[in-house]
């Protein structure tokens, strides 16, 4: 690299290791990751990623400038590792998880690069540098940690289970796959309608994997399905698919053998696209439990569905919840009280008799705390009904605001 390349990125480091931006930088990266490898969707597997990506972010960017792959890994990475391989979950795991971290950790460096002062030339040999740099780092890393996996599990010697996950992952990822031999490999028919459910346990409850699928097959047998198909993902979740056109409906009793078990739900669709497509759909459902902490143990994808499309794009979604709600999302009891005699207004068609009945507070409490509301807004209520609406059901599911950097 050229001399001003160089002096370039010695001064860009302290910026890189920042607390702040290193946690912007590792929060887009874990995101990416968790997009592509679901598996992950564990709290503990979520929390040793993080701290595994902090870490290494930490050993492996002061070396941008040299291009040295450190020979040590920290203590982090190893846990990541070790906790992947006993969810039971196998070494394309890993892989597939520093494959995607390299992906987004190259796209984050380059556009960092890609600001830089400097002519066309040295910024095209300086983005090949960074991109060179993270994939000896990923390929060196994996190398090392592959020996927390055994070859070959002793419980799947003919590799059936691991194609079976390869065939899942394949026809989830969009990739061109016969639908024949694909079903062959399943024992599933795929030529059908396809409700696709994820089961799991939350940390700190107890429960197995085999728990886990039969609940999934008892689901399938409530809606009547003409078959259903199970993958284990890790110790604490099952992928599900039954082949049925009823949507499924919240019904506790369907999981009861499982007292500690969630469960969401796709949207029934057809053909081997409806069987991508009601999984993803399950996911996000999932995804969205979880981040809004909701305390039921079943939920549905299109009751969740609105509040998955607007956080899409994280920081677009806090923006509009900030603009739409203004001063009623301070954490006062009082504000808080006045947010939900909104959202139930709103959910009772602004109904205020109904609001009322509701609360189980008088007709005169709702008019005077919506006028409040009112105040707070800066606008009538009916001016921005739809846009509040959405607004409420957002900030339930946002968390705290990102960091823009």
């Amino acid at each position: 690299m050229g001399s001003d390349s160089v002096a370039w990125l010695h001064r860009l480091l302290p910026d890189l290791l920042d607390g702040q931006r290193l946690e912007s930088i590792v929060a887009y990266t874990d995101g990416h990751i968790l997009r592509d490898v679901p598996e992950l969707e564990v709290r503990t597997l979520r929390s040793n990623l993080h701290t595994s990506s902090i870490a290494l972010g930490r050993i492996m960017l002061p070396n941008l400038v040299t291009g040295v792959t450190p020979d040590e890994l920290p203590d982090e990475a190893y846990v990541l590792a070790e906790s992947i391989a006993h969810s039971g979950l196998d070494l394309r795991v890993l892989l597939r998880v520093f494959r995607s971290g390299q992906q987004a950790m190259i796209r984050t460096l380059s556009d960092e690069v890609s600001a830089a002062p400097l002519d066309s030339s040295s910024t095209r040999e300086l983005v090949g540098h960074v991109a060179s740099c993270v994939a000896d780092w990923a390929g060196s890393t994996v190398e090392i940690l592959s020996a927390n996996f055994p070859a070959s599990r002793v419980d799947d010697p003919g590799g059936r289970v691991i194609r079976r996950r390869a065939t899942v992952r394949a026809i989830v990822a969009g990739s061109v796959v016969d639908p024949r031999v694909a079903q062959l490999r399943l024992g599933y028919g795929l030529d059908d309608t396809h409700l696709a459910y994820v089961l799991w346990l939350d940390e700190e409850t107890d429960g197995r994997v085999a728990d886990l699928e039969r609940a999934a097959h008892r689901i399938a047998g409530h809606l009547d399905a003409r078959g259903s198909f199970t993958l284990a993902c890790g110790d604490r979740t099952v992928w599900a698919w039954a082949r049925t056109d009823r949507r499924a409906t919240i019904d506790i009793a369907i999981i009861a053998a499982v007292a500690s078990a969630r469960v969401s739900f796709g949207l029934p669709a057809p053909g081997l696209a409806g069987f991508r497509r009601s999984h993803l759909e399950a996911l996000a459902a999932q995804q969205m439990q979880r981040q809004a902490a909701r305390s039921g143990r079943v939920v549905l994808y299109d009751a969740v569905e609105l509040d998955f499309l607007v956080s899409r794009d994280a920081e677009a979604m806090h923006a509009f919840v900030q603009r739409e709600l203004a001063g009623l999302l301070e954490s006062s009891a009082n504000v808080a009280r006045l947010r939900e005699t909104l959202g139930c207004y709103l959910e009772a068609k602004c109904s205020i008799e109904a609001a009322a009945r509701e609360l189980g507070v008088h007709r005169n409490t709702i008019r005077y705390r919506l006028d409040r509301v009112e105040k707070l807004l800066g606008h009538s209520i009916e001016s921005r009904r739809l846009e509040l609406e959405i607004a409420l059901r957002c900030a339930t599911s946002a968390g705290p605001s990102p960091h823009t950097g």
